[in-house]
């Protein structure tokens, strides 16, 4: 297998936006920007699972695009984020979001039997 090497680089963010407007039912936006929120989740859990495996879980993921509740930050997590960030979901939820986010994650990292996110970080992918 061909070694992958990214000199100066610590970590990625993956990934909140695309251009790709099949993903949106609605006729009326913009033909401009980028798209956000929920309609990337699935497209941005695939790219945080695909870098994890590449890199071999060896560098810092930011899962970012779609969260809006403990159980997409966790499945983030659990394809191979560190941290994961909210835009879209503080949007529309407000600061409260994050609060809910932490008490959920523990809860869900509980009922999984992990100790930390650091045991959860992951763990949905198979490397071979």
């Amino acid at each position: 297998m061909k070694q992958i090497f990214f000199k100066d680089i610590n970590g990625f963010v993956c990934s909140n936006l695309t251009k790709n407007r099949n993903l949106v039912i609605e006729k009326n936006i913009p033909k401009e920007g980028g798209i956000s929120g929920k309609v990337v989740e699935n497209l941005a859990n695939d790219m945080i699972a695909h870098i994890y495996k590449k890199t071999q879980g060896k560098y810092t993921i930011i899962g970012v695009g779609g969260i809006f509740s403990p159980e997409d930050a966790y499945k983030k997590i659990r394809l191979g984020a560190s941290l994961v960030q909210l835009i879209t979901g503080m949007i529309f939820q407000g600061p409260q979001l994050i609060s809910s986010i932490n008490i959920g994650l523990v809860e869900l990292l509980k009922k999984d039997g992990f100790n930390s996110i650091k045991e959860a970080i992951g763990v949905d992918i198979n490397f071979s």
